[in-house]
């Protein structure tokens, strides 16, 4: 597959393959903007400068709002210029008007990979030789196949490991959000249907895999309450999962742990 370019105009016809997916791969930042805005026409070459200092890390896709209007609408854009940074399917940050350079490049180095870094299939070649290191970095990747066999290669050697709950329950959220890797189309189905379990449970998964664990609990509690027997009570079972990557100190645990045990009695 060629190489995803560093820099796009992004429309309704392609968002979904240019952006969506291919925020599966890297950070894309989507720059909504209009000829007539002058803060944008400010902003516009600041990013396409960033862009080029970060050398293919993201990819910059604009969105010119009075040619998509349709996209504006779906991203619930109020003003402009506002950008999103969309990975692995999903808004992870997103800032309004003009920004200072350094404001910029601090929140692309919150989620971008640090330059030098290896990634992709390099990455788990060179990764530490222990498997927990390896299935962490596979499941980064959404590499679900090489994530399970290196989380079966830690059980048999140690079966006891105390990452090996936390890595299976990734596991499950990465073979979800794989099976159905189409957010935007998720959203709509849910919000044209309420009921639709496999919609809600494929996107709580991204929600858990974008490390939104609160709306992902709240989803597959709200899963719970509506079809215990989707997936053989896939929303509890998710739940379960999620405690076990987040641990009992968490304050979401304490939470959702009421939650379910008053849905279950």
């Amino acid at each position: 597959m060629p190489e995803a370019a560093q820099k796009i105009v992004a429309t309704v016809e392609n968002f979904m393959t240019d952006v969506v997916e291919a925020s599966n791969t890297k950070p894309v930042l989507v720059d909504f903007w209009a000829p007539w805005c002058g803060p944008c026409r400010t902003l516009m070459p600041l990013l396409d400068r960033i862009a080029d200092d970060y050398a293919g890390r993201f990819i910059l896709a604009k969105v010119n709002t009075e040619e998509q209007p349709q996209l504006a609408s779906h991203f619930q854009i109020r003003s402009i210029p506002t950008v999103l940074l969309i990975h692995q399917g999903e808004v992870v940050d997103q800032f309004v008007g003009l920004q200072a350079e350094p404001a910029i490049k601090a929140l692309l180095d919150r989620h971008v990979t640090p330059a030098g870094a290896v990634v992709g299939s390099d990455a788990a070649t060179t990764a530490s030789g222990r498997p927990e290191d390896l299935a962490a970095r596979l499941l980064e990747q959404r590499a679900a196949e090489g994530a399970a066999a290196a989380i079966e290669a830690l059980a048999a050697t140690q079966a006891d490991h105390p990452q090996l709950g936390a890595l299976r329950a990734r596991l499950a959220f990465v073979q979800t959000a794989n099976a159905q890797p189409d957010v935007m189309s998720l959203r709509a189905a849910l919000a044209a249907n309420p009921a639709d379990a496999a919609a809600r449970h494929a996107l709580a998964a991204h929600h858990a895999l974008a490390g939104d664990y609160g709306t992902a609990l709240a989803e597959w509690l709200e899963l719970m309450r509506r079809d215990r027997k989707f997936g053989d009570d896939a929303g509890r079972r998710a739940l379960t999962q999620v405690f076990e990557v987040l641990g009992e100190q968490d304050p979401l645990v304490t939470q959702y742990r009421r939650r379910m045990a008053s849905l279950l009695h």
